[in-house]
């Protein structure tokens, strides 16, 4: 893994190690960096215990098998030296980075946490995205001695490690003896990794302050952390963040896109990351875990009339301020760079609607909530709703929270409704297609037995440019059928104070880690 001299040390969202290149350089770290998110997320601390949106807090304190460099998009060794695939792209063999400690003095790491950590995550209890999909793709992990670890995969993926096992996604490592030693709960509380951070405190929904690992000089990545202490606060209010920034209360924190010029004209930083979320909209009842013929967007050319009704362009001008583009996919892919979003077209969305047999249009129950990216999704909800009403199709927006539909979406409550949304890139599409579209996630909100096929067939093509050509095709596919409302894919904005110059960030997670 490429390191970062002193002066190029990075900290943010959280990314102490990760590529914020700091105003200043000091001999050891001292004070705090405060982050203010729209939410602390769940609040737990282990990989299996939580949602993805723990990251930003998370990542600070556990690490990855390996490691995508924010600015070459290269794939580098992490706790993972090395890794090599069988010829038919089923098997995986690591190789184990040796001497790395875990926190508290609880041991190094070695293969024995990998198949641990893994074997946790994939486990039928644990509530974590990834959970469903590596369950699905993995077929045994072993760990034949104190460095290797074989992974043997149900299907070939040749993206497998790229996809699943970097700092894209949440599969962090983990410590077998100290699990099994003191707990979960007590592990929750005092959580043990390997990165350059420890848990200091947690304040129930008001703080979490994290504090420099005492080993954090000779970590391994050589973060050379700036910073003492980092201090994540929740503030759900968009002009709140702002306020913090304006009075230096907070450091670095995400901004609606109608305050760029408040932060700007306040002398403070705006940090643009590209793609780095996609605001689409989950219908229930079209997936084959949880199939509802009864709803009317059960028909394909509802979908695609509930597509065409809104003006994305609009959307991406107004609310967005120009901070993205129209989407035809429901996440951002470099494979899906040719899929073309659908135009708006009101006249015919409302002739779909006709030909489907609602000429007089429905009713329809749209939730939403505020996420981290995602504070616009509310305001979207209601640009959607202008758009929907306009053809016929009458919306009541339901305020929730992003935990009330996650649960309701992974145990079919969702079926008779619609929910905003947003999607991330993915380091690789096979994943993104598994995690969206595949009848073994539980977070698909679109499956059949056709994708199911087309996903195997990408699985199965081991030459990277012919899986490139079926993985577009497939994206074509579900933007043909309107497996979702797809809206746009937009950058994300933070406002920076003057301790943060620079913020290399890696796309499919704002809050990477990586150096």
């Amino acid at each position: 893994m490429t390191r970062l001299t002193r002066r190029e040390a990075a900290i943010g969202t959280l990314a102490v190690a990760a590529g914020l290149p700091l105003a200043r350089a000091t001999a050891a770290p001292s004070g705090n960096l405060t982050i203010a998110m729209p939410s602390l997320v769940e609040q737990t601390f282990l990989p299996w215990n939580g949602s993805s949106g723990r990251k930003f807090y998370l990542d600070c304190i556990c690490e990855y098998l390996t490691y995508i460099d924010p600015v070459s998009r290269e794939l580098k060794p992490g706790l993972a030296e090395s890794w090599t695939y069988s010829g038919d792209g089923k098997t995986i063999t690591l190789k184990i980075r040796p001497g790395v400690p875990f926190h508290r003095d609880v041991g190094l790491f070695g293969a024995d946490d990998v198949k641990f950590s893994l074997d946790r995550i994939r486990d039928p209890k644990s509530i974590t995205g990834p959970s469903s999909l590596l369950r699905a793709a993995i077929d045994s992990v072993e760990a034949p001695d104190a460095s290797t670890v074989v992974i043997k995969l149900k299907q070939p993926d040749i993206e497998f490690v790229r996809g699943y096992l970097s700092n894209a996604l949440s599969v962090q490592m983990i410590s077998k003896a100290y699990i099994e030693k003191v707990g979960d709960a007590e592990a929750n509380a005092q959580p043990v990794g390997t990165g350059p951070y420890l848990l200091d405190d947690i304040r129930k929904d008001v703080a979490i302050r994290l504090r420099v690992a005492p080993n954090a000089a000779r970590h391994w990545r050589n973060p050379d952390p700036a910073f003492e202490t980092l201090t994540f606060r929740p503030a759900p209010e968009q002009s709140t963040r702002v306020a913090m920034l304006q009075t230096g209360e907070a450091d670095l924190a995400p901004v609606a896109y109608d305050s760029i010029e408040t932060v700007k004209k306040a002398g403070l930083t705006i940090i643009s990351v590209a793609n780095a979320w996609t605001p689409v909209i989950r219908l229930g009842g079209i997936t084959m875990r949880f199939p509802n013929t009864m709803v009317p967007w059960a028909n394909e050319k509802v979908r695609q009339a509930l597509n065409l009704a809104i003006d994305k362009e609009a959307i991406v001008k107004e609310i967005f301020r120009g901070e993205g583009a129209p989407s035809g996919t429901d996440f951002w892919s470099r494979e899906f760079a040719a899929v073309a979003p659908y135009p708006h077209d009101p006249a015919k969305a409302k002739a779909l609607l006709a030909e489907a047999g609602f000429p007089g249009g429905f009713d329809i129950e749209l939730k939403s909530y505020v996420t981290t990216p995602g504070a616009e999704l509310p305001t979207i909800a209601e640009a959607v709703a202008i758009y929907w009403q306009a053809i016929g199709v009458r919306v009541k927006i339901a305020p929730s929270d992003w935990g009330s539909v996650r649960t309701e979406w992974t145990n079919g409550k969702g079926a008779t409704t619609t929910w905003m949304h947003r999607g991330f890139p993915f380091a690789s599409a096979l994943a993104g297609l598994d995690a969206s579209s595949s009848s073994a996630s539980l977070f698909a909100s679109y499956s059949s037995p056709d994708v199911d096929t087309q996903i195997q067939a990408i699985r199965a093509t081991l030459d990277p440019a012919a899986r490139a050509q079926t993985t577009t095709a497939l994206g074509q596919w579900l933007r043909d059928r309107a497996s979702n409302i797809f809206i746009a894919h937009v950058n994300e904005p933070y406002g920076a104070s003057r301790k943060i110059k620079h913020w290399p960030c890696l796309t499919e997670q704002v809050t990477n880690m990586d150096l």
